[in-house]
């Protein structure tokens, strides 16, 4: 089991493929991995292992 945004989930395949899953648009957010930022480039290499914390951050527009 990893961990995403603090929720334990089950998951089994790449940083990417969670982000798609979950319905977050790529060109919006932020990744972490393990309290480090993951070079976007890498989302599509990078599989999740057990205990793995992904916390994702979504930019907002506004004024």
């Amino acid at each position: 089991m990893a961990f995403l945004n603090d929720e334990r989930i089950s998951f089994n395949g790449t940083v990417l493929e969670l982000l798609k899953r979950e319905g977050y648009d790529e060109k919006k957010v932020v990744v972490l991995l393990n309290g480090e930022i993951l070079k976007r480039d890498l989302w599509d290499e990078v599989f999740l292992k057990e205990e793995d914390y992904l916390e994702v951050v979504s930019f907002v527009g506004g004024g």
